[in-house]
């Protein structure tokens, strides 16, 4: 049985051209109408209810999922999205995947049965299906912190250069004279920490230091515990680094933690840079040098965004890259001589 993604490809339009034509719904030009009804006779397309459906009175309701809401980052970036659409009298479902895939498709179908106006996704690694399952129902989606380069159909981002981020954390270590720099972080399956891991080794390689596997520890634990047991590892080799650079800051206190544990007076004996800014790195001792990520810009940014398109799906995709800022606070110095 043809699909409606099938009628877009040989009425040579989007699924949500087809869908509009389908609800009698937004402005479709004659010709692009007469040629999705073409496509729908050729493949013997009978819309459903639930697609018809489409064409429904707003809820007022919009779905948010995060991959971790006990994370401080995403437990941020939720307030964000949560003040500004309340401030626009939109309420909000968050949801917390769990980096699970099941759990995310889990959600977004609820989401969908729940007729939300729109959907703020902060996607796993396998999100591909989830989001293209929103976008043909053409409910508004922006994705947010990490992308789906994979991704066919066109969607909102709102997105942080964590490329340039942790090039410019690692630039700063090796300015102040570091050369053996340990890099903590998980698989880099996510996207944002496989870019992070990527601008790390550029920095390496563009002061001539050569890459040593060694030097990189990733692994599936959570945060904390990887950042911790990323360093003992570390502390282990010999030489040991002077300077880690974590690729979260939830990471960099569990290095911070693993540390003192050994003995270490920071940063006198051990250097440590962390990536998100989240509210506790000024807070820990010492305070921590950090990529800082406007946090709350990105969720404020992703929720204006959602507004726009669930008042007019007619309007432009937008794509949204922000900044990650250098923060100097107390845990880095030059290494001892």
């Amino acid at each position: 049985m043809a699909n409606i993604k099938q009628v877009a490809e040989l009425a040579g339009v989007s699924v949500a051209t087809v869908s509009r034509v389908i609800n009698e719904s937004g402005y479709v030009s004659p010709e692009l109408r007469e040629r999705v009804l073409q496509a729908m006779r050729e493949l013997n397309y009978q819309p459903n209810a639930p697609a018809r459906s489409l064409r429904r009175q707003e809820t007022r309701t919009v779905g948010v999922l995060v991959p971790q809401l006990d994370h401080p980052f995403f437990s941020a970036l939720s307030f964000a999205i949560e003040k500004t659409l309340s401030a626009n009298d939109y309420y909000t479902f968050i949801c917390s995947a769990e980096e699970s895939r099941a759990q995310e498709s889990r959600y977004i179908k609820m989401m969908l049965q729940q007729r939300v106006d729109g959907i703020i996704l902060v996607p796993t690694s396998h999100s591909k299906e989830s989001v293209e399952l929103a976008l043909e129902q053409d409910i508004p989606v922006v994705i947010a912190d990490r992308d789906l380069p994979d991704l066919q159909l066109p969607v909102n981002r709102v997105l942080v250069d964590n490329f340039q981020g942790a090039y410019a954390g690692v630039h700063h270590l090796l300015s102040l004279g570091h050369r053996r720099i340990g890099i903590v972080g998980s698989p880099p399956h996510s996207e944002p920490i496989g870019k992070r891991i990527k601008g790390a080794l550029k920095a390496l390689a563009d002061w001539g230091i050569a890459h040593d596997p060694a030097l990189l520890i990733t692994g599936d634990h959570q945060q904390f515990e990887m950042g911790y047991l990323g360093a003992r590892q570390l502390f282990q080799q010999e030489p040991r680094p002077t300077a880690i650079f974590a690729l979260t800051d939830v990471m960099a206190i569990g290095v911070i933690h693993a540390a003192y544990e050994h003995g270490m007076t920071l940063p006198d004996d051990l250097s440590v840079v962390g990536f998100d800014d989240i509210p506790l790195a000024s807070y820990v001792v010492p305070a921590l040098t950090t990529i800082a990520q406007p946090i709350y810009v990105m969720g404020e940014t992703a929720a204006h965004i959602l507004l726009r398109h669930m008042l007019n799906n007619e309007q432009p995709v937008e794509t949204v890259k922000l900044e990650a800022k250098l923060v100097l606070r107390n845990s880095t110095t030059p290494p001892k001589p």
